[in-house]
């Protein structure tokens, strides 16, 4: 075989393996979008359905939103003064309803903990069951990746940069990625969804532990 053959085939494999790669990547994507505005979902009807068996007298008015307002960066304080402030803090999702927040004292396990915008108190901590070969101590954040008080600006920006007609932004977290390479940081992923008749559409949009926008999936 001459080398322009062997070239060609070899280039045929490539491109194949290439869009293998990036159909798996976009299916890998997609996942992630539902699986996290299910997460959201779950955790605002949760937050309602509680809402609804309290009595009024003890539903506190909430009139800041979570996502126009510095109530994310509190609640995260308040969190870290129960729990201790040398918890180690892993993941925290940011929702219409409220905040939750996975943390470690020990580097091994973990605990949550809940701040819903009607409740007078914080609920928690719960026990966390660790899925996977992944080590608590491999995905801790850093004390200054956690500044909720970007949480508006990212909000607005997603908004902006996901261009999705009719959407609302549903909820933001911070985590590490679940696939990454050595180096890559923990960063913000901000979903909206739009709905299309009896169907939804989502996007993401992902920003840097600093609010530096990366990317629309």
């Amino acid at each position: 075989m001459s080398g322009r053959r062997i070239f060609a085939a070899v280039f045929l494999v490539v491109s194949v393996v290439g869009m293998w790669v990036r159909h798996e990547y976009n299916k890998s994507e997609k996942r992630k979008r539902e699986e996290m505005f299910r997460t959201l979902s779950n955790l605002s009807r949760q937050a309602e359905r509680e809402r609804d068996t309290i009595p009024p007298e003890e539903i506190v008015s909430a009139p800041r939103e979570m996502f126009d307002s510095t109530l994310p960066q509190e609640y995260l304080d308040e969190i870290k003064q129960t729990a201790g402030q040398d918890c180690k803090l892993l993941e925290v999702h940011v929702g219409a309803m409220g905040l939750n927040a996975q943390v470690s004292i020990d580097g091994q396990t973990l605990k949550e903990y809940r701040r819903w915008k009607h409740k007078k108190k914080l609920e928690g901590p719960f026990e966390v069951k660790i899925i996977g070969d992944g080590k608590v101590a491999d995905n801790i954040l850093k004390p200054s990746d956690a500044d909720l008080s970007l949480v508006p600006k990212m909000a607005k920006e997603a908004f902006e940069r996901a261009a999705l007609d009719g959407s609302t932004v549903d909820g933001a977290r911070l985590k590490y990625p679940l696939f990454r390479s050595v180096g890559d940081g923990p960063e913000w992923t901000v979903n909206l969804s739009a709905k299309r008749g009896e169907k939804w559409e989502f996007k993401n949009v992902t920003f840097d532990t600093k609010g530096k926008f990366k990317k629309v999936n």
